[in-house]
């Protein structure tokens, strides 16, 4: 299932044929969510005549989660891979994504990404970077552990039998009297894991996407992305200690991280103002926990070491901050 809205004509078309050329027997729906401009559509229109695909547009843009529904109802098959409109796929991806379905826990996967545009500037080698740390070892280690709570958008599948039994919970969700229309994949997620299906990382089924290449683009994505923390990590500790201990390990970690970081970065703060000799410290012990950070990387990545180092500092002066912006525009 691929929605797209407004997606470049280029990258569109190279999705739904990656799709096509994927091995194993599949079928293919693009829809288009009421994008602004016509060419994809049209240009769409004309690869339906070499390919074989469902094409489904609507005038209106109703956001990702109702493309997807839509697709989800026209979906005949057991699994269903959903896709982001600019995701281009190994060959053997999708025939990978599904192997762990043959055990009947499994009620979803997710894929590995790869950054397409990694050489363009500064920012897309620290989004790749950060990317491959994020899949090859915090991914990875909680496949292990069972702790996934967020299948990637641009890469994962999920068992129709699954799908069927929450498709109005997901379609009309909502939180604080709101209707939720960001946080689709991570919704997704915690239905999985709240109706005690496993999730599976599997590192074989590869993706590539592109990645934001401005820091505006890349802002709004990480205060969205938080805005969907906040909210499912609140919807999973409701019902994460029947889910057994890793989980709620998980959780209660990561919330007490969050909590205290916030307090500690406002202290650091004030010790820089009122002692600004101690500036230097401050970055050494950065520097330190950055390199810590990417040990995995540099024995398995190494060209991506210096980045992910970077990366670090990035996150501690810029990105962090982008979850009190979630918070205070929280709705």
């Amino acid at each position: 299932i691929i929605p797209f809205y407004n997606e470049r004509v280029d990258f569109l078309l190279r999705t739904v044929k990656s799709a096509y050329e994927c091995e194993g027997k599949k079928e293919i729906i693009v829809i288009d969510d009421g994008s602004t401009s016509r060419e994809g559509y049209n240009e769409l229109l004309n690869l339906k005549k070499k390919i074989p695909f469902q094409l489904i547009r609507y005038e209106q843009n109703r956001g990702k989660r109702h493309a997807q529904i839509i697709g989800f109802e026209k979906a005949k098959g057991e699994i269903i891979v959903t896709l982001d409109s600019d995701t281009i796929l190994d060959k053997r991806a999708i025939v990978n994504l599904i192997k762990p379905f043959s055990d009947q826990i499994v009620g979803a996967t997710t894929g590995q990404l790869y950054i397409l545009n990694r050489q363009k500037n500064f920012l897309t080698r620290l989004i790749s970077a950060r990317y491959w740390n994020a899949f090859n070892f915090e991914r990875k280690s909680q496949s292990v552990l069972g702790t996934i709570v967020c299948c990637t958008g641009p890469i994962s599948a999920y068992r129709i039998s699954f799908i069927k039994k929450i498709i109005d919970k997901y379609k009309n969700q909502t939180f604080m009297g709101q209707k939720c229309t960001y946080g689709d994949d991570r919704h997704l997620t915690t239905l999985v894991l709240k109706e005690n299906y496993a999730i599976k990382y599997v590192k074989a089924a590869v993706g590539y996407t592109l990645a934001m290449d401005s820091w505006k683009k890349f802002l709004k994505q990480q205060v969205r992305w938080k805005k969907s923390w906040l909210r499912e990590t609140y919807l999973v500790s409701k019902f994460m200690f029947r889910k057994g201990g890793f989980l709620s390990f998980e959780i209660l970690l990561s919330t007490f991280i969050t909590i205290f970081s916030i307090f500690a970065r406002v202290g650091l703060i004030v010790a820089l103002i009122l002692t600004p000799s101690t500036f230097f410290m401050v970055m050494l012990i950065l520097a330190t926990m950055s390199i810590l950070h990417s040990l995995y990387i540099l024995f398995n990545k190494p060209e991506y070491f210096f980045y992910s180092v970077i990366y670090g500092f990035i996150h501690a002066f810029i990105v962090y901050w982008t979850l009190l912006v979630a918070m205070v525009t929280f709705r």
